[in-house]
């Protein structure tokens, strides 16, 4: 019985493969038909809307990507190795959270002109972003019921895969007794640079959260429901999440040793 699957490439089909060019290694030509403005006439500003969107999904899967690295690289105590990956996540972030602020250029007539060809589509749904918290650490009950209501009732297949793993937060925690890690900083230097990173990760959340209310006040102010049913007040009770209080909680025990 022949086989069902291909054969493998011989040395001559590779040598005789055409080199890919930019747009076909890229697929640019269908990455440039995904922008479909649904604005009747069509917006002259729903395309950046978009675009930015889009965009933003897909660091996301970048950032899923490499936090799978770095819980593996944890689990394996690569320190040195998952200190440089965090150091590419942190500045993805970095680079998300200012592509965020570009939306603060749309002035609020221009959205509310389309706002209403969006329907319930909201980011509030990015079952990615999603993703990236429950990686994080973020899995207390009270956030996922939040979840589950947002999707009918039940987790999206990606969130249940998310959960059956350990959290980011879980791993580091365990990985060192933090408070002597920040008590002799030099004698434990890879998890001291590890926490640090950590920490810049939270940070660095915390900012894109900020920016992320910011920008809906700005454009459909405080109390306002935004297309999700989610307002601006949601967003503010969010701002203090952090995915590793353990991490601030060791500065606050080495200021009261030290009588501050």
């Amino acid at each position: 019985m022949r086989p069902t699957h291909s054969p493998l490439r011989t040395d001559e089909q590779e040598r005789n493969r055409p080199e890919p060019t930019y747009g076909g290694y890229l697929a640019v030509d269908g990455l440039l038909r995904l922008q479909r403005p649904r604005s009747v006439p069509e917006h002259p500003d729903e395309l950046h809307f978009i675009v930015t969107h889009q965009a933003m999904e897909l660091w996301f899967k970048v950032v899923i990507h490499e936090l799978g690295r770095v819980r593996a690289e944890l689990g394996r105590a690569e320190w040195t190795r998952a200190v440089a990956r965090l150091g590419r996540i942190n500045a993805i972030l970095a680079a998300q959270t200012a592509q965020l602020g570009t939306l603060g250029h749309l002035d609020p007539q221009a959205f509310l002109e389309f706002r209403g060809f969006l329907g319930t589509a909201s980011g509030f749904q990015s079952v990615q972003f999603r993703v990236i918290e429950v990686l994080s650490g973020l899995r207390d009950s009270g956030y996922l019921n939040v979840l589950r209501a947002a999707h009918g009732g039940s987790l999206p297949a990606e969130i249940v895969e998310a959960l059956a793993t350990p959290g980011l937060a879980e791993i580091a925690g365990g990985a060192a007794d933090w408070r002597a890690v920040y008590s002799r900083p030099d004698a434990q230097g890879a998890l001291f640079l590890l926490g640090e990173a950590l920490l810049d990760y939270d940070r660095l959340w915390a900012g894109w959260r900020h920016e992320h209310l910011v920008l809906v006040e700005r454009i459909i102010g405080y109390d306002t429901r935004g297309t999700g049913g989610a307002s601006a007040r949601y967003l503010q009770g969010r701002l203090s999440s952090r995915f590793f209080p353990f991490l601030w909680e060791v500065r606050h025990r080495l200021a009261t040793e030290h009588g501050a």
